[in-house]
């Protein structure tokens, strides 16, 4: 747009200029192709990554000390690992006739499902949901009151753990036959198919101190679980198609972009959508949720720094870092 010329003799002149000016920017903004870097894993072979346990040889003390109470870490376990979820499943009468078969645990925060194996890969699901009081930090702590749903007619549903939760519950999914080659978060969900050689470079692994990634990398790997209600483009489904820590997300997750204005949405949610289109869309790389978000500490301590971003008005009234908006966190693929 070429920008009219005016005599600073004219001041009224002179201010509708200057208004027009400031429009501009706001009419629309620069937009740059969210897949057109990098490259995906769409339709090959789950890589034969390196597993937790095989992590833990040398990560025991610092990071395995710590991951059965990390929220990243308790997205599924198994029943003997959570004590204060059996006392709670103990209790529920209503849940008597099928609670001898309940094998893991899934959620632990929001809402708790229960869930059984169905041979390799696969999970069947209890109809019935157990809501939680808040807020439930650190994840061990006991419930204060629950309230059951959904417990009129138990039943154990086969194929809905594949089709909507192993995406993001569990690592390794193959979206064929929607089975997963471990339950759970596994350290290849964020730090990819890492080379043994990284022990001697740690420059060869994801998010490692020397190898923080640039800002696209990071934000893929967060938004394949946090950006829900999309699809991919090859399956349909609502999570990836073979997505690899490192890969570009874009080439293959179909987005509504609109959703991070969508008012409807919960804050928590709509905070997500408006990072991931910044970084995504826009180009706008400052901020990542690396940024605010320290995953092995489980700590959000790291807010405290970017309180003045504009995306930080989405759940803070102002700058008080506690001064928190009241809002619930719902999801319907997730049913709660």
């Amino acid at each position: 747009m070429k920008t009219p010329t005016v005599s600073r003799s004219n001041p009224l002149k002179l201010l509708f200029v200057l208004a027009t000016l400031a429009v501009i920017p706001a009419l629309g903004q620069d937009k740059v192709d969210p897949a057109a870097w990098g490259s995906d894993h769409v339709g090959k072979p789950i890589p034969e990554y390196v597993h937790g346990d095989e992590c833990l040889f040398c990560h025991r003390n610092d990071i395995g000390t710590t991951w059965q109470k990390n929220a990243h870490g308790v997205t599924i376990r198994e029943r003997e690992d959570a004590p204060e979820l059996q006392t709670m499943l103990k209790g529920q009468s209503a849940l008597a006739s099928q609670a001898s078969a309940v094998e893991h645990f899934l959620g632990s925060r929001h809402r708790v499902r229960f869930l059984k194996k169905d041979g390799y890969g696969k999970f069947a699901i209890l109809t019935a949901q157990a809501a939680l009081s808040e807020p439930r930090i650190p994840p061990e702590s006991s419930p204060a009151s629950v309230k059951l749903l959904n417990v009129g007619n138990l039943e154990w549903v086969k194929g809905t753990f594949g089709v909507k939760c192993a995406g993001c519950h569990t690592t390794g999914v193959d979206p064929k036959d929607q089975t997963f080659g471990a339950f759970g978060l596994d350290c290849y969900v964020c730090h990819g198919d890492v080379s043994l050689e990284h022990t001697n470079d740690t420059k060869l692994i994801l998010l490692s101190k020397k190898n923080r990634s640039d800002a696209k990398v990071i934000t893929s790997l967060c938004a394949q679980c946090h950006l829900r209600d999309s699809k991919s483009k090859s399956t349909g489904m609502p999570y990836p198609n073979n997505f690899v820590a490192g890969d570009n997300l874009f080439k293959d997750l179909q987005v509504d972009w609109s959703r991070a204005d969508d008012e409807k949405l919960n804050p928590g949610d709509r905070h997500v959508w408006k990072n991931v289109r910044d970084v995504a869309l826009y180009g706008k790389e400052s901020i990542t949720c690396l940024s605010c978000h320290a995953i092995h500490a489980n700590s959000d301590q790291k807010h405290r720094r970017v309180l003045r971003a504009e995306i930080c008005s989405e759940c803070h009234k102002g700058e008080g870092y506690k001064d928190l908006k009241p809002f619930t966190v719902t999801s319907q693929l997730c049913e709660y």
